[in-house]
């Protein structure tokens, strides 16, 4: 029963939403309000690492299967794993692209570009003294990948995106993985 707990607590965590409409083939062209949307994404863990983080975003339907945005994000990251315990504050912005793919009939996929720059500590090593120091920097990175999205209603839907960051260097990356995994909902 531990584990299903643990499982949903991870899926519900890990939920990035954003909102998305389309204009249909045939359909007027909407609005300027209409064609702008809002999403982001949320997650937070507490407990000996602590991590907050948020992310909004806002987009414009640029053409009936290509959107564009722009979004913040912030992060508080504490680990009690150490003593003195570690924390920071990271923070960034980020531009995007999601272009709709039409040539599978009834398969919703899309492609989706990312550039995110975000202001961290990392650790950083000095080899005359031998030790090991935190700098605060921006590191860039520019994530490009394919997703599959499972409409419901006009405006919502599920979606599953696979990213890889073409920038990924392990030394000066907030992440550990080039590969990026987005489960989430739109609405």
């Amino acid at each position: 029963m531990k584990k299903v707990y643990i499982l949903i607590i991870l899926f519900l965590l890990s939920i990035a939403s954003y909102s998305q409409i389309e204009m249909d083939p045939g359909e007027e062209k909407p609005a300027f309000k209409d064609r702008i949307y809002y999403g982001g994404g949320f997650s937070a863990t507490f407990g000996t690492i602590t991590s907050v983080y948020v992310s909004p975003a806002v987009g414009y339907m640029i053409t009936r299967g290509l959107s564009g945005g722009v979004g913040i994000t912030y992060q508080y990251y504490q680990d009690n794993r150490y003593t003195p315990s570690y924390d920071d504050h990271s923070y960034g912005y980020r531009f995007f692209l999601r272009q709709n793919l039409y040539f599978i009939p009834k398969l919703p996929l899309f492609a989706y570009g990312e550039f995110e720059n975000l202001n961290f500590e990392a650790a950083q090593y000095n080899p005359v003294t031998q030790e090991y120091y935190l700098d605060r920097n921006w590191y860039p990175r520019t994530m490009l990948g394919l997703g599959i999205f499972a409409p419901f209603g006009r405006r919502g839907g599920f979606f599953f995106t696979v990213l890889y960051d073409v920038m990924h260097t392990g030394s000066s990356s907030p992440y550990r993985s080039p590969w990026v995994y987005r489960l989430g909902f739109s609405f």
